[in-house]
């Protein structure tokens, strides 16, 4: 740890509250970085270089101060973090008055400086862990053996099997136009990730409103249970104001797995945003064909679509709502019928009348297959 003027001036205003003395603060190099005294700072401190070497106290009486460069009388004492001299705290006055308070002073700024220090690595770590995932999200980005060994830096383990969980904030970046309101907003999240998932590998903020799980599971009642708590989690961040989605994609382990996992998760949320059912968390299982549709590039099912419905007429919206029906029910008369309230030989007569206009008889298998690929085509955007 390098003692600056932005750590240690703080600190030296906070101890000159309490005590009625000239408090300062030297680096590893005896220069004064912070002082009740601005013009000592950036001077050469003879005591504290002394104080460096000595690896102890070094008292400066009224006959020493005048051939030491830089030095009034008083008391410096060396500042040490996990056994490394890191520079000088000293306080200017009469030794005998003073002498009593150098020891509280120094404790006092190690500790100061410890919980420094610990801030900073936890967020290096922090930092190192939103590159880590960016990079794990980006499928373009093949330096495995480099995130193999910054996952063992960060102490994520690889070999556990787990499912990757992702949480997009509706507006989350429009929303907070305030920097620092939003820096509260993603630690808010954050621990309340933690709260819902105290066993993950890892959470984080990704960008773009959206936030990253990794979830240790081990077998179906652990997904089922991931399930539950997701919606749990959905109902918490929609009651605290932050509007939702969540996508869970499918257990996996090492880094390939962990990026198919997150690529399946985000993918779930965005399926569940086009398909606007209403629903807010879902598992990209629970897609089925649709997940292959996504991935078709858009352009492909728009032109799919301009083909289908060359020379053919829009359906009237009590067909259509008939054919949806129909299709979601597995091409059952008896439950549609009965969902719809309507009767069975009305069912039918409608079904006739799709085949009529667009040529499909949805009753056959490959007819049925055909219009569905037509629905979720037009709610995939």
């Amino acid at each position: 740890m390098i003692l600056t003027s932005a750590i240690a001036q703080p600190i030296v205003d906070e101890m000159m509250k309490v005590i009625d003395y000239n408090v300062n603060m030297m680096n590893h190099e005896g220069v004064i970085v912070a002082s009740g005294d601005p013009e000592r700072i950036h001077q050469i401190h003879q005591g504290a270089l002394e104080a460096i070497e000595l690896r102890r106290e070094r008292i400066i009486h009224q006959t020493d101060f005048r051939n030491m460069q830089g030095t009034n009388k008083g008391v410096n004492v060396p500042i040490e973090i996990e056994d490394n001299i890191v520079g000088v705290v000293g306080i200017t006055g009469e030794p005998t008055k003073i002498y009593k308070y150098i020891h509280i002073i120094k404790i006092t700024v190690e500790t100061l400086l410890e919980q420094q220090l610990l801030m900073e690595q936890l967020r290096y770590k922090q930092t190192t862990l939103e590159e880590w995932v960016n990079h794990l999200a980006d499928t373009k980005y093949n330096n495995i053996s480099l995130l193999e060994s910054k996952a063992n830096y960060l102490q994520i383990d690889l070999l556990k099997s787990c499912s990757v969980i992702a949480i997009e904030i509706k507006d989350f970046n429009k929303a907070i136009l305030d920097y620092e309101m939003r820096y509260k907003n993603e630690i808010k999240i954050l621990k309340t990730l933690k709260l819902y998932f105290p066993q993950s590998l890892f959470s984080t903020y990704l960008g773009q409103g959206v936030f990253v799980v990794a979830q240790p599971l081990k077998n179906n009642p652990d997904v089922n249970l991931c399930m539950q708590t997701c919606q749990e989690l959905n109902q918490t961040l929609e009651n605290e104001g932050f509007v939702n989605y969540i996508g869970i994609g499918c257990k996996n382990k090492g880094i390939m797995g962990l990026r198919s996992s997150l690529v399946e998760a985000r993918q779930s949320i965005d399926i569940l945003k086009q398909f606007e059912s209403g629903e807010s968390v879902a598992h990209i299982t629970e897609w089925g064909s649709i997940q292959l549709l996504a991935f078709i590039p858009a352009n492909l099912r728009k032109s799919y679509l301009a083909q289908f419905f060359h020379q053919k007429p829009s359906l009237p919206p009590e067909l259509k709502e008939t054919l949806r029906f129909y299709l979601e029910n597995d091409l059952n008369n008896k439950i549609t019928s009965e969902m719809m309230h309507i009767h069975r030989n009305t069912l039918i007569y409608r079904l006739d009348k799709i085949k009529e206009l667009w040529g499909l008889d949805p009753r056959k298998f490959g007819d049925a297959v055909k219009l569905q690929l037509v629905f979720w085509c037009e709610k995939l955007k």
